[in-house]
């Protein structure tokens, strides 16, 4: 009776093994790029209701400043019997977009009613 394994059956042992580890791996990297991805895509979320929530607050555009690669910008569009559009866009370092929009109602005396 023959026992152990021949070179043959080592060297498709290894060959499997490196594919499932190679698989894995590239399985890990994927992963870590997607929570980073996700991570700046809840930044901007941030971002955008920090910036409405201070224009609620004060009327105002808020001037402090973000990291590196995002981008903040404000608008208001009348949309008609006395509503105002106002919309918060965040522009992500890779160059996406994330809109907040809220539909406020401007009184007589020109306030912004939340």
């Amino acid at each position: 009776m023959r026992r152990g394994l021949t070179l043959l059956e080592v060297l498709v042992a290894l060959v499997v093994l490196t594919v499932i580890g190679v698989s894995y791996l590239q399985l890990f990297s994927e992963s870590h790029r997607v929570v980073g991805v996700s991570g700046q895509w809840s930044d901007a979320v941030a971002y955008a209701q920090d910036a409405m929530e201070h224009a609620k607050l004060t009327g105002t555009d808020p001037k402090s400043p973000l990291p590196a690669g995002f981008r903040r910008q404000i608008s208001r569009h009348p949309s008609g019997s006395g509503y105002t559009l106002v919309t918060v866009t965040v522009t992500l370092p890779n160059g996406a977009r994330y809109d907040l929009h809220r539909l406020t109602r401007v009184d007589t005396s020109g306030v912004e009613q939340w």
